[in-house]
Order: structure tokens, then C-alpha cells, then sequence
């Protein structure tokens, strides 16, 4: 034997895809494997376990671990770095960190055979219980199962002291070639029933099986069974396209019965620790393209899917059990070999509504090309406000903007009146400006009627208005909760629940609490709010209508104008106009010869209905905004020119 060894020391290498095999200097088998990328070397002779890393390789990959039999961990990682991002000081598990089972331990493990004359206990009841689970005596051979007649316990035996006598299936798992642990499953029928095929060879086939277990594990967390099918020095493949992972190590047989060789199930059944269970063999998982999760149907089993599909992400596909079977061995005894297989073949990535599919929405492609889609509705002033803003039922972002004192909550009022009076949309205000609820309302009821004076109307005269807002409207007033985005949301899903909310009001966002620190700034908690608020509004088929200042103006040069507002002047962030969906702005305009407010449209998403621009109206003494047409119109009427006003009670409509 040598201290180490080159390349040139194996002249007798044949190439084995990106392995080399040859001869094991210390065994004189034809086991000794060597990694074309890395120089690793390894034995997989029963009792050799002769490896390490060849001289030639020790400047060309110093960062590599040789006892990792694969891709560098830290060619992948930062240093310390684990699979979720998080430093650890703990120094991570490697392969050969499990010890092998000891003599005493392995020695009472009987292979199986398949020799025909044998009339030893252990091995008839073995190869009978794995015939009935439709495992074949070649399957089992290759998988290096044994038995055994050993103590084992029941689910709810805690005390070593209780379990009897079986005769057992042993599962061992070896890892670089080598046993590390051992779990022994009863294989003991618990009933035995005849069946007419089986009669005339006076075989019977037990309808039932005793489920008590017991393992040998020198290391803990147990490496998952059968990991040493991944390993880079047995595998040919530069990338393995497939590895399934089940729950149990009957799972790992049925698959390979069914010509899967990459199949491991985890160490401990639906209750692993994956992070542990995974630690040492991280390198090894990177050269797997697909994990295919064929895990069990119970309750516990389900729990374990969730947890591979997290843990694994993207990569993993999921499978679809038939309602009668538990998992993937039930299928193969119950339905044979070529359902186990279509299953497999046909396993997908999890569904998510994040990604949409051509084929998911083909029929609301065709309606939208037949015209047949929501072409919005007119929110109540004319023409001339349709043209710029003709929302649809899809939900979204709207942001309302202007100096102090423009009109911004004044406009605000009388548009979601005729949102609820002339198109029926529920309302929530969260009006940090109108403190008094009650006169906020009051407000509202005179918007409906066209009335500033309301003194003379009679209780039986409002009472119906006020029915009808009560009906339509609801206030949020946060004094339970500070006014987060979270507590907003929380507190408009209560109402969502119960009624058929359309637009939630937030007026103005400046009294909104969102967290901001060293690491989270005004810019990013401004991002972050947004995107929330925009999201749930287009999950429910809600308008969030959020208020903004904008910052301070710079003057004009030389001139004593300020600048004129646009997306990018709201204060806090360019993320308001990235964002929203509509921005508008109001602004008061004082002539000489007549006064005015203008709504400026100053981002449209979804410009097939409605584009960006600008409309003028003129307030009525009762809060109602009337569009004009041009600047002209409006100082004809302040000469005198009678133009249309909208006079009429909206009572009248609603009574309707």
C-alpha cells in the first residue's frame, strides 16, 4: 500500500461515463471508482472501503472535500452556508461521517437467495411476504435485502422490554458500499387465506401482515435508504434526469421492481428531519435533475410531501395516487407494474396559480377575441370622464394625488357616490381626513339628493338614503389596531367576507404606519405596501383607491409657478407610478373669469377602454363635480350661459 496514489497508478482504468473503474489496490476487486472530475476514489467491495483523493488533483481542486465523493459543497455555497441561506457554525455531516454496522450486528443478517432447496424459516416467510407485495426474489436479491428472525415493537411500544420475536425482512442500507444501518420490518402473516390459483401448488397468500419493526443505526440521523444508488462514483451519468423519493423502504423496492433504479425513501418516514436527513448528501442531490415525490396518501403522508416539495423546490414533480391505494406498493400489489409506471411518467410540478397556462384560459382567449369580456362601466359624470377613467370589476391600484386644499377628498366624495348610487358598488372608506363619521355621511346623503340645505327634508324623506348607504358604504376606523398595511387588509377582509365590497378607500396614505429601518427604507416599505394592497385588490376584484401627496414642488426658474404634478412627484418613491393602475391627479384652477377643477389621467394600465388626459368640471355648491368640455364652457357659464348640471335626486335612481 502507498500513502497516495496518481492516475498513472491505474493503467488498467475503463471508463464508466464520468467514472473510471479498475482494480482496488488493497482489495485486488474490480470495485475501486474514480471521479474524472474530482480525483475521488472509492471501493465499493464489501469490508474494503479503500478511498481517497488521487495526488494529481490536490492543486487543481483545493477547495475540494474528498470525503464527499462529489461537487464540492463550497463551490456551491458561501462558507457555512446551508441549504436555506442561513449560516451555521456547526460543521456539516459528510458520507463517511456513518459508521458502518458492527460485525456482531451484520452477522445475524441473512441475504436472501434464491436457492430452491432451502427450507430455512426466514427466508421462505421473507421471499412469501414479498411475493405477495408483488416483489420479485431477483428484485430483492439485487437490493441486498435480508432476514432474520429478531425483536421487534408495535407502533405504541415505547419499552424495548415489550417487543417479541419475529421473523423479519431486513432493509439494509449501505453507503459507500458499506452497511450503516439496518431496519427490520415483521413479515409474519397475521392471517393466511387460500386462493383458487395458488391451490394446486399448496401455497397460500396471507391477506394480511404483523407491522412490527425495530432498526440498527450507529449514526443518527439515519442516511435515507438506498442514497448509495446517487452516488457520483456509481453513476455513469453526468446528470441523473430522475430520483424518486418515498416514504418507505418497501416504496424504494416496488420502484425498482418497476425498472426505476433511482429510488431512496427518508430515513424516518413522514416525521424526517430534512435538513438533517439531507446534510451529508447535498453534493450528491445537485446532480439530480427532477425529484419525483411519490409519497404516501394519509394525513402524515401529505405533511411529507408539503415538506419535500419546500425543501426542494422547483425541481420536484408530484404524483397522483389512485383513491384506493396508500402509496405507490399498494398500487403495484393491487394494480401491477404498469400503473406503477404510468404514475411515475405522469408526475407534474405542483400546481400554482402563479403560472398560467395557454390551455388554462383558452376559453377566455376566445371570449376576448368574440368581444365577450368586461368592458367596464361608466362611473356616473359623462363622456368626457369615461374617456379617462372606465373601470372594470378586475381590481387593482388607483392612486389620487394633488397639492394641499385641491379638492382631492372633496372630488373623491362625489365619485364614490355615483359609484354607489348610479352603478350599485359597495364602498369602504378608511378616511383618515373626516374624523366625524357622521357628517361624512350627511355629506353623502346631500350628494344624493343635489342639496346643500337639508333642514327642511322630513326623517321619512332621508331615512330611505340613509337605508340606502347603510346598504352600500361602511366606514373603517382604526382605534383597536394601528393603521399597518397588514391591519388595513385584516380589517377590509372582515368586510370582503361579508359583504360585496368593490372599492376600499384610503384617505390619505400619509397617516398609514408601514415599517421602515436601516435595512427596510421608505422607498421599499412604499414598494412593499403597494404590491400588497394591489394584490389583494386584484384577488378579490377590488379598487384600493389610495390618496398621495406629492412632494415639495420646486419652483419654475424665475418664475413664482411651481412645477406641474405628474407620476413621479408623489412623495416617498417612484414606486406609486410603477405600480398603479390609474393615477390622477386634481387641481383647483382660479381665474379672473371663472373658476374650475381639473382631473389630469396620468397613467391608464389598460388603455383599451380608457387612455390618459384631462377633463374640467365645475362644482356645484352641494359637492357634485359637472364635466366641461373646455375652458371656454366654463367661464360662459360663470357669464351667465345656462349648461347642463346634474340636478336631479339620485334617490330616484336607487328607488329604481
Amino acid at each position: 500500500m502507498k500513502p497516495f496514489y496518481y492516475l498513472c497508478d491505474f493503467p488498467d482504468r475503463k471508463n464508466a461515463g464520468k467514472n473510471f473503474v479498475t482494480e482496488c489496490p488493497k482489495c485486488g476487486k474490480k470495485h475501486l471508482y474514480i471521479s474524472k472530475e474530482t480525483g475521488a476514489f472509492h471501493c465499493f467491495y464489501g469490508g474494503c472501503d479503500f478511498k481517497g483523493k488521487l495526488k494529481d488533483f490536490w492543486e487543481e481542486r483545493n477547495n475540494y472535500d474528498s470525503t464527499s465523493a462529489g461537487k464540492s459543497l463550497h463551490s456551491t455555497r458561501r462558507e457555512g452556508e446551508n441549504r436555506t441561506g442561513k449560516t451555521t457554525s456547526e460543521v456539516p455531516m459528510i458520507p463517511e461521517d456513518y459508521k458502518k454496522l458492527t460485525p456482531e450486528v451484520f452477522s445475524k443478517i441473512k441475504p436472501l437467495t434464491d436457492d430452491p432447496e432451502t427450507t430455512d424459516r426466514d427466508q421462505l416467510t421473507a421471499r412469501r411476504y414479498l411475493a405477495d407485495q408483488g416483489i420479485s426474489l431477483k428484485t430483492a436479491i439485487e437490493a441486498r435485502i435480508g432476514c432474520l428472525t429478531h425483536r421487534c415493537f408495535g407502533k405504541d411500544e415505547d419499552s424495548k422490554n415489550t417487543g417479541t420475536m419475529h421473523h423479519c425482512v431486513a432493509y439494509v442500507n449501505y453507503l459507500n458500499g458499506q452497511p450503516v444501518n439496518a431496519k427490520y420490518r415483521s413479515c409474519d402473516p397475521s392471517t393466511v387465506k387460500p386462493t383458487d390459483e395458488r391451490e394446486t401448488t399448496g401455497m397460500e397468500k396471507a391477506a394480511g401482515y404483523t407491522k412490527f419493526w425495530s432498526q440498527d443505526s450507529p449514526t443518527t440521523p439515519c442516511p435515507p435508504y438506498h442514497i448509495d444508488c446517487i452516488n457520483p462514483l456509481k453513476v455513469s451519468e453526468a446528470t441523473i434526469p430522475r430520483l424518486i423519493i418515498t416514504e418507505g423502504e418497501k416504496d424504494v423496492l416496488t420502484l425498482n421492481e418497476a425498472g426505476y433504479p433511482y429510488a431512496i425513501s427518508v430515513p424516518n418516514g413522514a416525521a424526517s428531519d430534512l435538513s438533517k436527513s439531507f446534510e451529508a448528501f447535498e453534493p450528491w442531490m445537485e446532480q439530480v435533475r427532477d425529484i419525483v415525490i411519490c409519497g404516501d396518501s394519509d394525513l402524515p403522508g401529505r405533511t411529507l410531501i408539503k415538506h419535500l416539495s419546500d425543501y426542494f423546490g422547483a425541481r420536484c414533480l408530484l404524483t397522483t395516487l389512485p383513491g384506493d391505494c396508500k402509496d405507490i406498493s399498494d398500487v403495484l400489489a393491487t394494480y401491477g407494474i404498469e400503473v406503477v409506471c404510468e404514475i411515475i411518467e405522469a408526475a407534474r410540478p405542483q400546481h400554482t396559480a402563479d403560472i398560467v397556462t395557454v390551455s388554462e384560459r383558452t376559453n377566455g382567449i376566445l371570449n376576448v377575441l368574440h368581444g365577450e369580456y368586461d368592458h367596464g362601466y361608466d362611473v356616473g359624470y359623462g363622456p368626457l370622464t369615461d374617456h379617462v377613467f372606465h373601470p372594470t370589476d378586475q381590481g387593482g391600484l388607483i392612486i389620487e394625488t394633488g397639492v394641499p386644499n385641491s379638492g382631492k377628498t372633496d372630488f373623491l366624495n362625489d365619485l364614490t357616490c355615483r359609484l354607489m348610487a348610479k352603478t350599485g358598488r359597495y364602498v369602504c372608506y378608511l378616511s383618515f381626513e373626516v374624523p366625524d363619521k357622521d357628517k361624512h355621511i350627511a355629506h353623502l346623503v346631500q350628494l344624493m339628493l343635489g342639496k346643500m340645505n337639508t333642514v327642511n327634508y322630513t326623517q321619512e324623506q332621508l331615512k330611505p338614503i340613509v337605508s340606502f348607504l347603510n346598504s352600500h358604504m361602511v366606514h373603517l376606523d382604526l382605534h383597536e389596531v394601528s393603521p399597518t398595511p397588514n391591519n388595513i387588509i385584516a380589517r377590509a377582509d372582515m368586510v370582503r367576507r361579508t359583504l360585496p365590497l368593490k372599492y376600499l378607500i384610503i384617505d390619505p396614505y400619509l397617516f398609514m404606519e408601514v415599517e421602515t429601518n436601516r435595512y427596510n427604507t421608505e422607498t421599499q416599505a412604499i414598494k412593499a405596501m403597494l404590491t400588497q394592497m394591489q394584490a389583494w385588490g386584484r384577488t378579490n376584484n377590488i379598487w384600493v383607491i389610495i390618496v398621495a401627496h406629492p412632494r415639495k414642488l420646486t419652483k419654475l426658474n424665475g418664475k413664482n409657478e411651481l412645477e406641474e404634478i405628474d407620476m413621479y412627484t408623489i412623495a416617498g418613491s417612484a414606486n406609486w407610478a410603477n405600480l398603479a393602475d390609474f393615477i390622477f391627479s386634481i387641481s383647483r384652477i382660479s381665474r379672473q373669469d371663472g373658476n374650475y377643477t381639473r382631473l389630469d389621467m396620468l397613467k391608464v394600465r389598460d388603455q383599451d377602454l380608457c387612455q390618459t388626459g384631462s377633463v374640467l368640471y365645475v362644482r356645484q355648491a352641494c359637492g357634485r363635480y359637472d364635466e366641461r368640455e373646455s375652458e371656454e364652457q366654463v367661464i360662459a357659464e360663470a357669464q351667465g350661459k345656462v349648461m347642463s348640471k346634474d340636478h336631479s335626486p339620485w334617490i330616484n335612481l336607487i328607488e329604481k
